[in-house]
């Protein structure tokens, strides 16, 4: 089924190019308080790494491992969205060097997870925190982050214009999975917008569920800068996902995403944790 699904997927990503979409767009390092940028590690080859390039004394760095559009192998086609994200104070680990060529699989996210379990707590990655770890990824990417539904390590899944190729493929995947998982779809033009649709309908009743659509299409506002509204959604989901932050989880619980365009559907938000100010 997954040769099947990454084949599909290259197709989604052909049509994406075709509505213009080539790159994540210009970046200034985010708006977040911590100035990122991203680099490498020869200890985790074929990876990219965004981070606050300075880390405040006793700041933790919850994780976000990164599956790109088309599977493609460059760990900076999303600079604009993972510059957005680490500058709030989140580590990312984005499949594929910087500016690479070639195609991604599922198992480098697991690497990834791996590495970060092992390197976190230490040395220049002291302040990685790897109790804390969500998987996503946009169009070919999110279905490498559902194949992570199942690791105990991952808390939660963001998929990003993105959803199981069929129907089969949706009641096998979809319907086993228990952890908290947030959709952002680009609405009825989005190529992946059935797909995604389909899946979260097919979610268990009681899994914590969000799904978001914005009316912009398969390329979403990744081009845009710091990566406009998909930027905000994506850094909210993972502040309370990860840290239980209450004023991103009133993002998603109260009007904020509705405001600002998203058509919204959810259910048993409230099982996921959010931690007073």
């Amino acid at each position: 089924m997954k040769w099947i699904a990454l084949i599909t997927a290259a197709l989604v990503t052909r049509a994406a190019v075709a509505q213009g979409f080539s790159n994540s767009g210009p970046s200034n390092g985010g708006s977040g308080p911590y100035l990122a940028n991203y680099s490498t590690d020869s200890t985790l080859t074929g990876h990219t790494l965004f981070a606050p390039k300075q880390i405040p004394d006793g700041l933790k760095l919850p994780v976000l491992v990164w599956g790109e559009g088309g599977c493609q192998a460059n760990g900076t086609m999303f600079l604009s969205l993972l510059n957005e994200i680490a500058s709030y104070g989140i580590f990312i680990i984005a499949s594929g060097d910087p500016g690479g060529t070639g195609q991604t699989t599922s198992k480098m996210m697991t690497d990834a997870i791996n590495w970060v379990s092992q390197n976190a707590g230490k040395g220049k990655y002291v302040n990685v925190d790897a109790t804390r770890i969500a998987a996503a990824g946009q169009s070919c990417g999110g279905l490498e982050a559902y194949d992570m539904k199942d690791d105990a390590r991952i808390s939660a899944l963001g998929i990003f214009n993105s959803g199981q190729m069929t129907e089969a493929a949706s009641k096998q995947i979809a319907s086993t999975i228990t952890k908290p998982i947030f959709f952002f779809l680009g609405g009825s033009s989005d190529i992946a917008y059935a797909n995604g649709e389909r899946d979260y309908k097919l979610l268990p009743t009681d899994t914590p569920s969000w799904k978001g659509n914005l009316p912009v299409g398969h390329s979403g506002t990744y081009m845009e800068t710091d990566a406009g509204k998909f930027g905000v959604a994506a850094v909210r989901f993972l502040q309370w996902t990860l840290g239980g932050n209450v004023t991103a989880a009133e993002y998603f619980t109260g009007p904020s995403a509705t405001t600002d365009g998203w058509s919204v559907e959810s259910k048993n938000l409230n099982k996921i944790k959010v931690t007073s100010l």
